[in-house]
C-alpha cells in the first residue's frame, strides 16, 4: 500500500470518527432538549395544580367564611330579638297613655267589656261583674312591664275599640301594641290576640276624628309591637297634636268569641 494511500484511509477513518461523535453531540442534545421540554411540561402541570388548589383553598375559605359571616348575623338578630323581648323599645320612650301618669279610659265611648252572661247568677256575681267592668279597661293602661295570660281587657268578638283620654296634648309618633306570646299561652296560640287596627287622634272629644294610621299585629313577634305612625298624616293633621286617641280594633288571629287588650301605649312628643 502506497503512502498516498495510506493517508487517504486516515483521512476516511477521522472522518468517520468525526461523524460519529458529531452525532453523538445531536443526540445528546436533543435528549438534553427533550428532557427540558418534559421538564418544563412537569413544572407547567405542578404549577397549574398549585395555582389550582389555591384556587380551591381560596374559594373553600370563602364560603367558610360567608357561613360563619351568615351564623354571626343570625346570632346577631338573635341577640336583637332577645334584647327587644327584655327591653322593648316601648319601654325605653315616653308613654302619654299611661294611667299613673294621668291618662283615663272613657268608658262611655269604649266598647263593652266581655263577660259571659251565664257566669252571672247571684247577687255577689253581679258585684264582681260590676267591679270587673270598671277596671277590666283600664288594664290596657296601666303600663304592666311584663303580660301574664289572663290579665288583659276583653270585648265582644273581633271588632272593638278604646278611647283614651291622653295625660298630655301630644304629637303622637308611634303607638304600642300588648300581648301575650305563643309560649305563654295555655293552648300555644293566640288567636284573641288584636290583628288589624287603625289609630284615631282627636284635639277635643267632640270632633272629628282624625285617622293617623292602619297597622298590623304580629302574632309571631315579639310581646310588645311598636309601630311608626305615617309622618305625612301626622304633619298633614294641623301639626299632629292630639288629647284623645280612639284604638279601632279591626280584626284579630281568629277568636270569634272575643278579643284581648294586654297593652297599649301612646308615644310622641310634647308641643314645643
Amino acid at each position: 500500500m502506497s503512502h498516498g494511500d495510506h493517508h487517504h484511509l486516515a483521512d476516511s477513518l477521522f472522518g468517520d470518527r468525526e461523524s460519529s461523535n458529531r452525532d453523538s453531540e445531536i443526540g445528546a442534545v436533543r435528549a438534553r432538549s427533550k428532557e427540558r421540554r418534559t421538564f418544563d411540561v412537569s413544572l407547567k402541570t405542578v404549577i397549574t395544580f398549585l395555582l389550582l388548589l389555591l384556587l380551591g383553598f381560596g374559594i373553600m375559605h370563602y364560603i367558610s367564611a360567608y357561613i360563619q359571616l351568615k351564623e354571626v348575623r343570625e346570632e346577631v338578630m338573635a341577640l336583637k330579638r332577645q334584647m327587644s323581648m327584655v327591653v322593648p323599645l316601648a319601654h325605653a320612650t315616653p308613654n302619654f297613655a299611661l294611667e299613673s301618669q294621668g291618662a283615663r279610659v272613657l268608658h262611655d265611648l269604649s266598647s263593652e267589656t266581655y263577660f259571659p252572661q251565664e257566669n252571672v247568677k247571684t247577687l255577689w256575681d253581679r258585684i264582681c261583674y260590676w267591679l270587673y267592668l270598671s277596671k277590666a279597661p283600664r288594664r290596657a293602661i296601666q303600663g304592666h312591664s311584663l303580660l301574664h295570660p289572663g290579665q288583659c281587657w276583653a270585648f265582644s268578638g273581633d271588632r272593638g275599640h278604646l278611647v283614651i283620654s291622653l295625660s298630655h296634648p301630644v304629637s303622637i309618633t308611634h303607638v304600642t301594641i300588648g300581648h301575650i306570646a305563643k309560649s305563654q299561652s295555655p293552648h300555644g296560640d293566640i288567636t284573641s290576640a288584636p290583628k288589624e287596627f287603625s289609630v284615631y287622634g282627636m284635639k277635643n272629644i267632640d270632633e272629628e276624628e282624625i285617622k293617623l294610621g292602619t297597622l298590623v299585629y304580629d302574632q309571631q313577634g315579639t310581646p310588645y309591637q311598636t309601630f311608626e305612625l305615617p309622618v305625612s298624616t301626622i304633619k298633614n293633621a294641623d301639626k299632629g297634636v292630639f288629647r284623645y286617641v280612639k284604638l279601632e280594633i279591626e280584626s284579630n288571629w281568629g277568636n270569634t268569641d272575643y278579643t284581648c287588650l294586654y297593652s297599649f301605649r301612646v308615644h310622641g312628643e310634647l308641643p314645643a
